[in-house]
């Protein structure tokens, strides 16, 4: 919970974070302090390990809104550290492109991984009419392709895809819009692509009690492609399956057959 003195979350400050008519200080080290204390009051609560684990996802209390919390003097520290990194690889950090480079990458970097702070906004499920009878079995909802950018907890370097997620409802539906919230949740963290896949079924079959659930994941990751083998053509095809889907064959193709048709022209 918020304590007292710690301020505001990104998810209560209103507006944005710079207003227009705000004076900024002299330049020089007073600017990035400035900076570095606005940006603070969005870092307030106390730090969440937020990744799931493979055999505990359904457990956890994972659509709790839990904003992470870094000090202003641990994101001047970590600034300094990134400074340090840059320089030594061979970056320049006294150009007008370059000189605030360590707090932007930091900054960046905080930003793409907030799907560590939950989403309660997930939880939103309407009833259905089909209470386990037999049309239940054949009503797929199919959501695809939805876009998804992750970091790889490897080398730190971006995947990106598209997901496409199906299930056989049974008593609840959910909001299409929840789907992109829920691959989006698990893809902007550190993670693998067999990891985001797990994480997505079982949290949506978590939700719903859904009488099936399917995820098919494909997904370009520069791991491969600006390092190592240096390979630029492949893509990573993923597929998870949960009740219905694992045992009849046939409504496993009807999905793959959907996504394939909307996968043409995207990483193929």
């Amino acid at each position: 919970m918020l304590r007292a003195g710690q301020g505001r979350t990104r998810h209560d400050q209103p507006g944005p974070l710079r207003d227009p008519n705000t004076k900024w200080p002299d330049r020089g080290a007073a600017v990035r302090r400035y900076i570095a204390a606005k940006l603070m009051a969005e870092r307030t609560l106390e730090p969440t390990v937020g990744d799931l684990r493979d055999d505990d996802v359904e457990g956890r209390d994972w659509e709790r809104v839990r904003p992470r919390r870094i000090s202003e003097a641990d994101w001047q520290r970590f600034e300094g550290y990134m400074r340090e990194i840059l320089q030594a690889l061979g970056m320049p950090l006294d150009t007008p492109g370059t000189k605030r480079t360590p707090y932007r990458y930091l900054s960046a970097m905080f930003d793409s991984t907030e799907g560590y702070e939950g989403d309660a906004k997930l939880v939103t499920a309407f009833p259905t009419e089909c209470e386990g009878g037999p049309d239940c079995e054949v009503s797929q909802v199919i959501d695809g392709p939805i876009p998804f950018y992750a970091l790889c907890e490897h080398h730190a370097f971006p995947f990106f895809g598209h997901a496409y997620v199906g299930y056989i409802a049974h008593e609840h539906i959910i909001g299409i819009s929840k789907l992109t919230r829920l691959v989006r949740l698990f893809a902007r963290r550190f993670t693998v692509q067999e990891r985001m896949g797990r994480e997505i079924t079982a949290a949506l079959s978590r939700v719903l009690q859904a009488h099936g659930v399917a995820v098919y994941l494909e997904a370009i990751h520069l791991c491969t492609q600006m390092r190592g083998v240096r390979e630029s053509e492949s893509t990573t095809r993923t597929t998870f399956w949960r009740g219905n889907y694992e045992s009849n064959p046939e409504l496993r193709e009807e999905f793959l057959n959907i996504a394939r048709s909307r996968a043409n022209g995207h990483l193929s």
